[in-house]
């Protein structure tokens, strides 16, 4: 990205320490189930896995790997959030996800009910329950290649020669496309440094919890996120701006 804003810096800052703190209190968990017990590191494990191949994907142009590997870390999000429950809360939740008796979506509603009403706000004065279906709705339709998955394929190519014209191929690089799923990669970073700092904040220094209040406010101000709207459609990959608006820039 040729001009780099506030959110991306401070989120790629973050990176590793959120990571190491998911680590560190996933792989410390203690459940009476051994069956249950490895899945909230496991999950870690996923995230962040999927997160490092979506980056390195969304760089080489193949933005529709990139988007649909941002759901999987979504999914793998919601069991590290419920593994950092109680026990007596994770546990049976846990064990009826991993025997199928569960979805992901399902796991969300509960921690909807029960857990996140404690996580205080979202990036602006929505609940946190708000930003997380904001978050999961953008990118609920990549779970499979489908026409709304293929749309991450097609890149705009501009010259004075030809103006705008649409091209794909194995790894088309779109700079707006390609904006918009970092952006979700920072989402996700933020978001699980949120959930670490709920279930301890002693995981986190002074430092890197005062960055992530600084990255919350950045990724609030982007140009390519805004409050109140459907985010399904602020990050679908047709959508374009009228002439003159600069995303690339805080608002």
């Amino acid at each position: 990205m040729a001009d780099r804003p506030k959110w991306l810096i401070l989120g790629e800052n973050l990176f590793n320490p959120i990571v190491a703190a998911n680590l560190l209190a996933t792989r410390s968990l203690t459940f009476g189930n051994p069956q249950v017990e490895p899945l909230p590191y496991m999950a870690v494990c996923h995230f962040v896995g999927c997160l490092e191949t979506s980056i390195e994907a969304n760089k080489q142009g193949k933005h529709s790997v990139a988007v649909c590997l941002v759901r999987q870390c979504l999914e793998a999000l919601t069991i590290i959030d419920v593994g950092l429950q109680k026990p007596a809360y994770a546990e049976p939740l846990l064990l009826a996800w991993s025997e199928g008796k569960k979805t992901a979506g399902q796991l969300r509603q509960n921690l909807e009910h029960d857990i996140w009403p404690h996580y205080g706000k979202g990036l602006w004065t929505e609940s946190w329950a708000e930003f997380f279906g904001n978050l999961a709705q953008s990118v609920h339709p990549y779970a499979h290649y489908s026409p709304e998955l293929q749309g991450w394929q097609w890149a705009t190519i501009t010259s004075r020669e030809t103006g705008a014209l649409m091209a794909i191929g194995p790894d088309t690089y779109d700079e707006l496309r390609a904006a918009r799923i970092t952006l979700l990669h920072i989402l996700l970073i933020w978001a699980s440094g949120r959930i670490i700092l709920a279930y301890d904040g002693k995981l986190l220094d002074n430092t890197h919890q005062e960055q992530m209040a600084e990255l919350g406010a950045a990724i609030a101000s982007s140009n390519l996120l805004f409050e109140k709207q459907n985010w399904g459609v602020q990050l679908v990959p047709h959508l374009v701006f009228k002439a003159g608006y600069d995303w690339r820039k805080q608002a």
